[in-house]
């Protein structure tokens, strides 16, 4: 390579890596404009579960600072719903103490956090689901920036500016982070760290050379994910094994090598499973016991397969509210008849109380993720049959595991939601970020088919700016609406101004 080449190609690296950083920054003013109620500099808190249990860490025990009343204590049935005004709502009392009940990873950063930088003051949980939120946006971002320079070189970066703005603003993100809390930490958390596994697993299966740090850190991301949220352990299974087979080479040892990939990538994963069990048998004496049957609430929770039919329409279909007046759109609450079609009964105990809207209708652009799990399908169908890799080189083979990982990161992370007793738009997180991958990859796949023809490739660059536009539009509008009416609490002279300017009627 001449000397001029090299400062051209490394002018355009600086060039690039400054764009992610403009584009990096942008997001993150976004996310801080929901986080605050547009008052960028107070960031309203609803929560401080995170605080507490953060607070019991670093205090040295694994229950919160914060202790129950004696008085409740002292009741022969601290559970009954008689006694809520004395409960700590939603958290799980044990043996006279109160424990958080989703995973403790969260919270474990928060302790680090102020341990390190010496922070005395109480941090409530918007500022945790903030970092989440801002460490999933950046995963989103590497992916997709190392995706398209390997994979689709030619394609045009306007397709990578839509798919970064798809994913760090399509619903639920703004929308968790106007009203973020414990629960929000949980949902926001374990899909930032199954999408940063992602991206070194990638690295992984793309690159050759410097697999097995690779494998590890992917490994390291992924126990993090169960560790904040453990309904996603399905798909950490499935998304370990998936890079384990197809990291190794067509080779007469490949066997040996996917042996040695599982060892590297299983190892953090079995360790960290393994500490999440024993922190379980520590405050519940029992393994597998996380503490929701000490929640402190009068809900009923359940799950049942009968619960399915009815949760796969509202996440798919379930329709919101259209207005004239600005954000122009919400998600309706205690939606009644409304919530499901004339022909789907709804289960005895199944709620339709909480709000949600329909990917179909919000995430217009994963329209074409069914697409992309055909063709990892099909992809991985002729690798097993053939018994080698597709192609010579590692981008086919690169191309194979991002088909199948982005549809296993969004549906198996899914699988447990889809049973509960009820929907609501937050649990959207555990799979929109990778179904909105998976949308991506649909719409440069088909670009990339059809790039020699002129009329068919302004179609679809028309087709995706209209999808991308609409399915961030719907984000923002749901954020600004929010579950509890987040700007309408915290900024009211804001929103009258916008719906004042904005609205048609």
């Amino acid at each position: 390579m001449s000397p001029l080449s090299a400062r051209l190609q490394g002018l355009l690296r600086r060039r690039r890596w400054l764009a992610l950083v403009a584009g990096y920054a942008v997001i993150e003013a976004v996310y801080v404009f929901f986080v605050s109620a547009g008052h960028f500099t107070h960031w309203p808190t609803y929560l401080t579960f995170l605080d507490d249990q953060a607070e019991g860490f670093r205090a040295g025990h694994l229950h919160f600072a914060v202790e129950p009343a004696a008085a409740l204590l002292a009741k022969a049935n601290p559970f009954d719903a008689r006694w809520k005004p004395l409960w700590y709502w939603d958290a799980s009392l044990y043996d006279g103490h109160y424990y958080l009940y989703w995973g403790p990873v969260p919270a474990l950063l928060l302790a680090g956090f102020k341990t390190l930088f010496r922070v005395h003051a109480r941090v409530g949980d918007q500022v945790v689901v903030f970092a989440l939120a801002s460490i999933q946006a950046l995963a989103g971002l590497l992916l997709i920036d190392r995706v398209q320079r390997r994979l689709f070189p030619a394609l045009p970066g306007f397709f990578v500016v839509l798919a970064v703005a798809v994913f760090a603003f399509a619903t639920p993100t703004p929308y968790n982070l106007a009203r973020a809390g414990v629960y929000e930490a949980a949902i926001v958390g374990g899909h930032a760290f199954l999408i940063a596994g992602l991206v070194f697993a990638f690295d992984a299966v793309s690159v050759v050379g410097r697999q097995r740090s690779r494998l590890a850190l992917a490994g390291v991301c992924w126990v993090l994910a169960v560790g904040c949220r453990a309904s996603i352990a399905p798909a950490v299974v499935l998304l370990a094994l998936l890079t384990c087979w197809l990291v190794a080479p067509r080779d007469p040892a490949r066997w040996r090598l996917r042996a040695s990939a599982l060892r590297w990538v299983g190892a953090p994963i079995a360790a960290g499973v393994m500490l999440l069990l024993v922190y379980n048998k520590l405050r519940f004496d029992a393994w597998l016991d996380f503490g929701r049957h000490y929640q402190l609430t009068w809900i009923s929770f359940g799950g049942s397969i009968s619960y399915l039919p009815a949760n796969v329409w509202s996440y798919l279909a379930r329709p919101g509210a259209l207005h004239c007046t600005f954000p122009f759109l919400s998600a309706i609450s205690d939606a009644g008849a409304r919530a499901l079609p004339v022909w789907l009964d709804q289960p005895r105990g199944y709620v339709v109380y909480e709000p949600v809207i329909g990917v179909l209708l919000a995430v217009p652009w994963a329209w074409l993720a069914p697409a992309t799990a055909a063709i990892g399908v099909r992809r991985l169908w002729v690798l097993a049959r053939s018994g080698a890799r597709i192609a010579a080189g590692p981008t086919d083979l690169a191309l194979t595991w991002l088909t199948a990982a982005t549809t296993i990161a969004a549906v198996a992370s899914f699988a447990i939601p889809l049973t509960l007793f009820w929907a609501t738009m937050r649990f959207l997180g555990d799979a929109t970020a990778a179904l909105t991958l998976a949308g991506t990859l649909g719409w440069w796949l088909w670009y990339d088919r059809v790039r020699e023809q002129r009329s068919a490739r302004r179609l679809i660059a028309t087709a995706a700016v209209v999808f991308a536009l609409a399915t961030a539009g719907a984000g923002v509008a749901l954020g600004l609406e929010g579950q509890y009416k987040h700007f309408r609490q915290h900024n009211p002279a804001l929103l009258d101004r916008l719906e004042k300017t904005l609205s048609f009627c």
